[in-house]
Formats: structure tokens, sequence, C-alpha cells
């Protein structure tokens, strides 16, 4: 488990928190700060499940791994190259 997910999870159980004192107390600014944070521990989570899924796939399959990075870089080398002909 990442190290994201558990932020993710502890931003998103405060979001919830914070969001439910708003509506409670009819604090609009906390509402939607909570709602934020919410959706920020969601995203954190969501990377960490990414990052987690990356490691599992490096470990299982170091050669698809490699690969994919190869695509991975070699796209990236031509998007710059296109956006650098594109300018001169």
């Amino acid at each position: 488990m990442d190290t994201h997910q558990v932020t993710g999870g502890i931003k998103q159980a405060a979001g919830s928190i914070e969001e439910g004192f708003g509506k409670l107390t009819g604090d609009r600014s906390s509402e939607v700060s909570g709602a934020v944070r919410k959706v920020t521990g969601q995203l954190e989570g969501t990377y960490g499940d990414a990052v987690d899924a990356a490691r599992a796939t490096v470990e299982h399959s170091p050669l698809l791994a490699l690969g994919l990075t190869a695509i991975a870089g070699f796209a990236l080398g031509a998007l710059v190259t296109g956006l650098s002909a594109r300018r001169a």
C-alpha cells in the first residue's frame, strides 16, 4: 500500500467531516472547503493506486515495464520534437 493511498483516505475523511459540519451549521465556506478537501483526497488516493499498480507491474513483468517506458519516452521525444519544429 502506497502512502498516498493512506494520506488520500485521511484527507477524504477530513473533507467529509468538514463538509458535513458546514452543511450542519450553514457555513457555505466550510462546506465548499470540505468538498474540495474530499476531492483532493480522492485524487491523491487514486494517484496512490496508480503508483501501486505501476510498482506491481514492474515487479511482475519487468520487460513489459521496460517496453512501456521506451514507448512513452519515444512518444514524449516525438511530441517535444514536433512542438519545437512548429515554433521554428
